[in-house]
Parts: C-alpha cells; sequence; structure tokens
C-alpha cells in the first residue's frame, strides 16, 4: 500500500479534466438500436420534443418507453421491467484463474445527480422520493444510483443542497452497448398521505452512445435532462480499459464517535466520487464494526491509481475538544485481490479494504 500525494498524483495527468471538453460526435437513433453518430442523447421511439411533452407528457413517453422496453427484452414476462440487477461486484476477486472472457473493459463511473432547477410549481425545500438507474447490456436490468421511498425523501434545500445522495451502482456499469438511465423522481406532498398527491419532478430517460467514442483516453461528460418541472444534471465518465474496485471500511478499534467524509478519485480523470458523508454526523457501524458506506463500487484504470480520501473528525464535548484528521491512500489497479490500509482518528482504527476484480 502506498500513500500518495494526491496533487502530485491526481493533477500530473494532463489530460484529466481538459478531455471533459472533448467534442465528441453524438449518435442518433433509438434507444434500444443504433444509428449514425450525430446525437449521443438517445431518447423513445417515439421522436419527442418539448411540443410532445405538453401533448403527451412524461407518463405518456416513459410509458411509450416501457412498451419498446418489454417487446425487446421481456417478452413473455421473461424479464420484468423493474428488475434489479443480480450480479454482485467482485466476481473474481478471489479467482485464482479467472475465466478466458473475464477481463478489463470500459466503463461508467457517475460522479453525481444534482437538481439544478425548478419549475413555479416548486418551492424549496423538496421531499424527494423515487430512483435514477442504469441499464447496461450485462443483464439489461436496472442497476440503482439512487433510490427513496415515500416515507425515506431526501430533503433539497437549495440550489446550493441539491445532489441526490447516490447509493449505487450495485456493480460496474459496462460499456458494451449503450447504457440508459431512467429517471423517476417526485415530490412528497407534506399535506397528504396519500403518494398520488405527489407531483413529478423528473419522469425521464436518455443513452449514452458510448459505441460512437473511439478515442483511447477515458473523459469526463455532462448530460443535462430538463423537463416541464426541473432541470436535473448528470456527470458520468467513460473509462477505457478499467477493472472494478470495491471498497469496505471496518472499525477495528475504538467507536464511532467521529463525523467522516469519503472520497475516491481515478488519477486518470481526476474527479472525486463521494462514498460518504456523514455532514458532522456518527457514522453508521454494523454489529460487525463494518462502517456503511453510501456507495463502495468504483471503476479504475487498469494502469490508474485509486486515490482513497478520508477526512474525519472526533466528535467532542466542544469545538476545543474535537479532532480533525486528514489522510490520502492511493492504491495501483489490480486485476484480482485485495489492497488495505489504516486510518487512525484518536482512539479509533479504520481497516481500508479494497477488492480488485475484472469484468463482467
Amino acid at each position: 500500500m502506498d500513500e500518495l500525494d494526491l496533487e502530485a498524483k491526481a493533477g500530473g495527468n494532463d489530460h484529466g479534466h481538459k478531455r471533459s471538453d472533448l467534442d465528441l460526435e453524438k449518435a442518433a437513433g433509438q434507444v434500444f438500436q443504433g444509428g449514425e453518430c450525430d446525437n449521443g442523447d438517445k431518447r423513445s421511439a417515439v421522436e419527442t420534443d418539448e411540443d410532445d411533452e405538453e401533448e403527451f407528457g412524461p407518463e405518456r413517453i416513459f410509458e411509450i418507453y416501457r412498451k419498446d422496453w418489454l417487446m425487446m427484452w421481456g417478452r413473455s414476462g421473461a424479464r420484468p421491467f423493474e428488475a434489479e440487477t443480480e450480479f454482485p461486484p467482485m466476481r473474481y476477486t478471489d479467482i485464482p484463474v479467472p475465466p478466458s472472457n473475464a477481463r478489463p473493459g470500459d466503463t461508467m463511473v457517475v460522479f453525481f445527480v444534482k437538481v439544478t432547477q425548478i419549475s413555479g410549481d416548486f418551492q424549496w425545500p423538496l421531499d424527494v422520493h423515487g430512483f435514477v438507474a442504469v441499464r447496461d447490456s450485462l443483464d439489461n436490468k436496472r442497476n440503482y444510483l439512487f433510490r427513496r421511498g415515500r416515507d425515506n425523501c431526501q430533503t433539497l434545500t437549495s440550489p446550493q443542497d441539491s445532489l441526490l445522495e447516490l447509493t449505487g451502482p450495485s456493480r460496474a456499469i459496462l460499456l458494451w452497448d449503450e447504457p440508459v438511465f431512467e429517471i423517476d423522481l417526485k415530490v412528497k406532498d407534506k399535506g397528504s398521505s396519500s403518494s398520488e398527491d405527489d407531483k413529478i419532478l423528473c419522469l425521464d430517460f436518455f443513452g449514452y452512445n458510448n459505441i460512437c467514442y473511439k478515442g483511447s483516453l477515458s473523459y469526463t461528460r455532462t448530460e443535462v435532462v430538463s423537463s416541464k418541472h426541473s432541470t436535473v444534471e448528470f456527470r458520468f465518465a467513460h473509462l477505457k480499459r478499467s477493472v472494478e474496485a470495491t471498497i469496505m471500511a471496518r472499525i477495528s478499534k475504538g467507536s464511532a464517535n467521529f463525523s467522516a467524509r469519503f472520497t475516491a478519485c481515478n488519477t486518470s480523470i481526476g474527479e472525486d466520487v463521494v462514498l460518504l458523508d456523514t455532514r458532522g454526523q456518527e457514522v453508521s457501524v454494523g454489529k460487525d464494526g463494518e462502517v456503511t458506506l453510501q456507495r463502495r463500487v468504483v471503476v479504475v484504470e487498469e494502469k490508474a491509481q485509486l486515490v482513497l480520501g478520508i477526512k474525519a473528525e472526533q466528535l467532542g464535548d466542544t469545538a476545543e475538544s474535537s479532532t480533525m484528521v486528514e489522510k490520502k491512500f492511493g492504491f495501483y489497479a489490480k486485476s484480482a485481490l485485495r489492497n488495505e490500509g489504516y486510518f487512525h482518528i484518536g482512539s479509533s482504527s479504520l481497516h481500508i479494504l479494497v477488492a480488485w476484480s475484472l469484468l463482467p
């Protein structure tokens, strides 16, 4: 395990942030069928614009998309539309000789999903529930990024505090064929006990045409989904020849009397994925001492490094009695097995474990 100077390592790659401005060709066509590379934002089988949304409504447009999906993948009930991916992470972590089809591959990492604007129908704060998911061609099932029930809403307080608290993906998002994002977010009506009174914040879908990108470098991309009620921004990256990393943290000594922020950064891109942010509250710990991370699966280019950042504050009775500790760990990408490291804050110790796996 090697500790890194993050500024030296992450900043030393001169094509990190600059690649987000690549003028890529976009793809047009259907959600489930490829097309000419001139429009990367792919919608339902019916071409939709603002007039269509006014005429049909988001429910009707999404229903057309759902029927298209069922015709392609769910005939005779073989695969329910709502089915969640069943493939776990770490599939080849402990396999000495992986199968011949296990290898590094192109993947997607999602940095954030943010509600940037709302219509006059809404006012901050918003109690948001619903889901955001991605489908890839490993099984064409939902890989959830965000999922909350009506009784467990996330409160978005303002445009400056409107990042969804992502909890996925549960495994690496593969870029074999074109992945599709699905968004179904609602705002809870605080004056009603019925979900039927909740209003749609965003009900939409879009695809990313990774097939049209023939470059050898990973790059970042921002996708903006605008609707009658809101604007939602997605920030993600296309990673070339990458492997999967699953991160775990366990308290090996002491107590959980500290707040923490965990981040993961692929040095080939240089942007952070937030794994946990307790926002000044005590970390949540299971019976075995395992810290409950909000996200734990990331992807790393096979020749890059994974940088884990931890910033923790021991919670004292007063500001003077609190202790702040910050540390970064660097791990070179591997095809299997594990890396480990230790983080100390006050009398407590955290055991950090990274499990590597080839794809799919």
